[in-house]
């Protein structure tokens, strides 16, 4: 079998437009819904200050963040693709914000009207550790210089 993550992870990224954060909860770990985009090989997140997942970054930047394929009722669960990063997260430099800003709308074009809120951020997480899981069977650790060739 061919190994072609590299075309399998660009799919994946292209059909997906939200992903899972994971973050460190006063309590416990946990985890919210986030749309995403990629900019510069860092994954840009437009997150509320309200939100209590931004609140916890504040305390610990140490994050997680999974892309997954939606589930169907014609594969198994067990054989969906998947993608999860763990990394520090910050707020996007001033100087890459209006580039940043431009990726992320690229593809989630609804939340323009977002960045008219005070509350809203532009946060990126630059990746340290990178896991693809191709499916069932199908699992590789992607180096951070690998993940950063590629073009997604």
């Amino acid at each position: 079998m061919a190994d072609n993550w590299q075309e399998e992870v660009s799919q994946l990224l292209q059909q997906c437009r939200i992903g899972f954060l994971a973050t460190e909860g006063e309590y416990s770990p946990e985890t919210s819904m986030a749309p995403f985009a990629i900019y510069q090989g860092n994954i840009v997140l437009h997150l509320s200050t309200l939100a209590r997942h931004t609140k916890n970054i504040t305390t610990n930047n140490a994050v997680g963040f999974m892309v997954c394929t939606a589930e169907t009722s014609d594969k198994s669960a067990l054989s969906l693709p998947r993608l999860s990063f763990q990394g520090e997260i910050k707020a996007v430099p001033d100087k890459q914000f209006q580039a940043a800003k431009c990726a992320y709308l690229k593809y989630v074009p609804d939340a323009k009207l977002l960045f008219d809120f005070a509350d809203f951020t532009l946060f990126q997480i630059t990746p340290s550790h990178i896991q693809w899981i191709g499916g069932f069977g199908s699992a590789r650790k992607i180096p951070v210089n690998s993940w950063n060739k590629l073009n997604v």
